[in-house]
C-alpha cells in the first residue's frame, strides 16, 4: 500500500514538446550548444514525471537547417530513453523537401536522405504543413501533409478586412502547384483559377517564358499561391506577366517564407505567409503554430 501511494499519478492527455515556441511547451526543456557547434538538449524531469508514458507526446518543431534535424532526433532519444511509446513529429517546415529527386548528375537526392533520418527515428506518425510535393510523405513512413487551405483563408480573410475587396482569382505559378491549386479552389467554393507556366534551365537556375492560359485579366485582383518563396524569381514574373495581361493587383501568399533576397518582390502588392521557416518582418506573417494541431 504504501508502494502504491508513492506511484507517480499520471495525467492522460496529450503533450506537446514544442522546439519553435518553447514557452508553450507542456515538456520543459533546455537547449544547449557546445564549443564544436553541436546542439544539444535537456528534458526538465520535473515537467514529465506524471506524464503517462501510453499518452501521445507531440514534438513541434521546424527543420530547416541540419541542426534542427538533430536537435529533434536527439529529442526522439531522450523520449524513447524515458519509455514513452507513441511520439509524433510534427514540422513546420522540411529541410530539403524540393531537393525531391536527382536534379542534375552528381547531385544527391537529399529529400532521400533527409527521409531516412527522420524514419530511422520510429516516430509513430508524421505531420508535414505543405510539403512541396508528395514525394515527401511518399518517403517519410506514416506521414501526412497538412495542407494549407486554412492558412491561405485566413490570409485571403485578413486582405479583405484591410482592403474590403471581395472578388479574387487564384493563380498557380506553374505546374507544379496546379493540383494543389485546385484542391484549394474547392476547399474555398472559387472556380477563379488561373493557369500559369514557366521555364528554368536547371544548370543556371534562370527563369524565362512566363505565361498563362487566361487571355484578358482586365480589373483582377490575382493572389499567387504556393508553398514556398526563396529568391522570389518566379513570383516576380509571374506578376508582371499578369499585369502585362491587365490584372490591376498581384499578391502572393506562401506557406513557408525563407526570402533569400529579401520581402520586396517586384510586381508583388502584398505577401502573406507563416513563420513556419523563420520570423519575417515587413509581410503579413501568421504564426504556424495554428495550423499544425486540430
Amino acid at each position: 500500500m504504501v508502494a502504491s501511494a508513492m506511484r507517480p499519478k499520471y495525467v492522460s492527455q496529450m503533450k506537446k514538446l514544442n522546439l519553435i515556441t518553447p514557452a508553450t511547451s507542456d515538456i520543459a526543456y533546455t537547449r544547449l550548444l557546445f564549443p564544436d557547434k553541436q546542439p544539444h538538449i535537456k528534458i526538465n524531469m520535473q515537467s514529465v514525471a506524471h506524464i503517462d508514458r501510453g499518452e501521445k507526446i507531440k514534438l513541434i518543431t521546424r527543420i530547416a537547417s541540419a541542426d534542427d534535424l538533430l536537435l529533434a532526433l536527439f529529442c526522439k532519444n531522450v523520449l524513447d530513453y524515458l519509455e514513452f511509446e507513441k511520439v509524433e513529429l510534427v514540422v513546420s517546415y522540411l529541410l530539403a523537401a524540393r531537393m525531391d529527386r536527382v536534379m542534375l548528375s552528381g547531385e544527391p537526392f537529399s529529400l532521400k536522405t533527409i527521409a531516412g533520418m527522420i524514419n530511422q527515428a520510429g516516430f509513430s506518425k508524421v505531420l508535414i504543413f505543405d510539403p512541396h510535393s508528395e514525394v515527401s510523405t511518399a518517403l517519410i513512413d506514416r506521414s501526412y501533409a497538412i495542407p494549407n487551405h486554412q492558412f491561405v483563408r485566413d490570409a485571403l480573410t485578413l486582405y479583405q478586412q484591410t482592403y474590403s475587396k471581395t472578388d479574387y482569382w487564384l493563380v498557380s505559378p506553374d505546374a507544379g502547384a496546379l493540383k494543389k491549386i485546385h484542391q484549394l479552389a474547392h476547399f474555398l467554393g472559387s472556380t477563379q483559377v488561373i493557369e500559369c507556366m514557366k521555364e528554368r534551365d536547371l544548370k543556371t537556375g534562370a527563369l524565362s517564358h512566363f505565361n498563362t492560359t487566361a487571355n484578358n485579366l482586365g480589373g483582377k485582383t490575382c493572389f499567387i499561391i504556393d508553398d514556398i518563396c526563396d529568391g522570389g524569381g518566379t513570383f516576380a514574373g509571374t506578376a508582371g506577366m499578369l499585369k502585362e495581361k491587365g490584372a490591376v493587383e498581384v499578391n502572393l501568399v506562401v506557406s513557408h517564407g525563407i526570402f533569400s533576397k529579401g520581402v520586396q518582390i517586384e510586381n508583388v502588392a502584398s505577401i502573406y505567409s507563416t513563420n513556419s521557416y523563420r520570423e519575417v518582418e515587413g509581410i503579413h506573417c501568421l504564426p504556424v503554430e495554428k495550423y499544425l494541431l486540430p
